[in-house]
């Protein structure tokens, strides 16, 4: 039986609260995880650089991709509903991930674990506004959800580096088992919402899109795999793939234009704060999302560490995160939003060149620090550019501007996974072949070529002096490749934090909210009445209906 919402949260809200911080912490840590079990996984499976890849990022696009239809789903199946059986997908695929045999298997079993990953969000998200209705608390509830993200992404590292120390690279999917089992059986604290009835699902914008990012990142992936490996085989094929993927990406926005109730509503662009914060998010995460992936390779490949070390010493940037997405509310009392984000990212360029000197001479010290700074000065920009994107939106549409938001986020981050990777692919595998291993054979070079961990292994089957020399060489070569990955972050990152000092320069966050556009308002001038932050009135058939568990 439907119930009234009440004023102030319940202890079973609280209890709730706690659960709902499960399936964050579950999927961040699998995502700094699979960092460091990346060369295992080189070694065991023997995938090429291309399938290590898909891999990594497989599930990250197909997130991105379907969140929209996991947004549209949640009202009709019910949030409670959605997350319990997106939980339960992601469970059962990361145990069948564990025990992959094959490069395609695991690459399928990640692409199911995505799609599942795309059920959280929205779902948590939903159920917090109905579990807690009072502002201030809603506010401290997304704070709590939000620091599980974080400390996922903190405690990731160590616990890989134990688990991988004592047991094979399936360890990584298995501790998500767990999780997985504890968050259904304590389901029934969370409260079954059904909100207004969805709109009719664009389901031909939802292929445009996930077609989109697929034929592009395939396209660009495979040409550089060829480019790399000097097969001279013809690279047109791969032009027309991502010819196809930008012409779908073009048929997804004029559709969404045209549409009376879109996925995306890009009009949201027309406002200076929103576009210039989404575009600065998406490029911060292209050219710094895929920096950790290198660097948790090099620690073990080139470095030599174990992976209980190399995560151990990843603690540190983990937490230099987490300390730079507080600093937003301290420093925004003596700067506005567009200088903390324009100087942060400079700052994290400058580290960016900084991990490129220190890289080059070996010094494991300044690697840290550099690796501390870059993540200290990015944090901010999170807090702020999802901030900026919300406000500077009209409350109606503050949803569809918050998933446009996770949109940029987790295409910006898989899209750097993917051209970092590739990149990085290409010049280790051009020093390596040219490196001048006469002595060491074809087939080992070649294999070899694939990935540092891969180097390693074969390395291993080779007699002494051989196998040296061509470790040496694969630890020079990567070395390089982290170099440019790093130089890459720097050359992105820099430009874009002086147009955000430009173009954000008179926008204050107090200013946006409501029915205004974003200009420089002064606080309490919003035109329509509306408080920023402050929920719309909901009507009978607007509001919630929540029954007992």
């Amino acid at each position: 039986m439907a119930t009234d919402i009440p004023r102030t949260a319940t202890w079973r809200a609280w209890l709730g609260l706690a659960v709902l911080t499960l399936p964050l912490l579950m999927s961040a840590t699998d995502m700094t995880v699979l960092f460091l079990a990346l060369p295992a996984i080189a070694a065991d499976l023997a995938p090429s650089s291309t399938q290590l890849l898909w891999i990594l990022h497989v599930a990250s696009f197909l997130q991105v991709g379907v969140v929209l239809t996991m947004g549209w789903l949640g009202p009709r199946m019910g949030h409670r509903r959605l997350l319990t059986a997106g939980v339960a997908v992601y469970g059962v695929s990361s145990l069948v991930a564990a025990f992959s045999f094959d490069p395609l298997m695991l690459i399928a079993t990640r692409a199911v674990m995505g799609m599942a990953a795309a059920s959280l969000l929205p779902s948590i998200t939903s159920l917090l506004r109905v579990m807690f209705p009072d502002t201030r608390q809603f506010s401290a509830a997304i704070a709590v959800v939000m620091s599980s993200f974080s400390a996922g992404m903190a405690i990731g590292p160590p616990l890989g580096g134990v688990l991988l120390e004592y047991f094979s690279w399936g360890s990584v999917f298995l501790i998500n088992v767990p999780v997985a089992v504890l968050l259904l059986l304590f389901a029934p604290l969370l409260p079954r919402v059904e909100g207004e009835r969805a709109q009719r699902l664009d389901l031909l914008g939802v292929v445009f899109s996930v077609l989109a990012v697929i034929a592009v990142i395939f396209g660009l992936q495979e040409m550089a795999d060829d480019m790399a490996s000097g097969s001279g085989a013809p690279v047109w094929p791969y032009l027309l793939c991502v010819a196809a993927g930008l012409a779908l990406g073009a048929l997804f926005v004029r559709r969404q234009l045209s549409a009376p109730e879109p996925l995306l509503d890009l009009r949201l662009f027309s406002t200076p704060a929103f576009s210039v914060s989404l575009v600065a998010m998406l490029l911060m995460l292209l050219g710094a999302g895929g920096a950790d992936m290198l660097l948790a390779q090099y620690l073990q490949a080139v470095e030599g560490m174990s992976p209980g070390r190399a995560g151990l010493l990843l603690i540190a940037p983990a937490l230099g995160s987490i300390v730079g997405g507080l600093l937003p509310t301290v420093l925004n009392r003596w700067a506005r939003p567009g200088f903390v984000m324009g100087f942060a990212l400079l700052l994290a360029g400058a580290g960016a060149v900084a991990m490129v000197w220190f890289v080059g001479g070996e010094s494991l010290p300044g690697i840290v620090v550099a690796a501390v700074v870059i993540q200290l000065a990015l944090g901010p920009l999170f807090t702020l550019s999802y901030n900026l994107i919300i406000a500077s939106a009209p409350l109606r549409k503050a949803g569809s501007a918050a998933a446009m938001g996770d949109v940029a986020g987790g295409f910006g981050n898989a899209l750097s996974l993917a051209f970092l990777g590739s990149l990085a692919a290409v010049v280790y595998r051009r020093l390596l072949d040219g490196a001048g291993l006469e002595e060491v054979p074809a087939g080992a070079v070649e294999a070899a070529g694939e990935s540092v961990g891969g180097a390693t292994a074969v390395a291993g089957t080779l007699p002494g002096g051989i196998g040296t020399e061509l470790l040496e060489a694969a630890r020079s070569a990567f070395t390089v490749a982290v170099q440019t990955g790093y130089g890459f972050t720097a050359a992105v990152l820099v430009p874009v934090g002086l147009v955000v000092l430009w173009a954000l320069r008179g926008v204050r966050l107090e200013g946006l909210g409501g029915e205004t556009t974003v200009a420089e308002v002064p606080a309490g001038e919003a035109g329509d009445g509306h408080v920023p932050g402050e929920r719309e009135p909901q009507d009978a058939r607007g509001g919630p209906v929540v029954s007992g568990g």
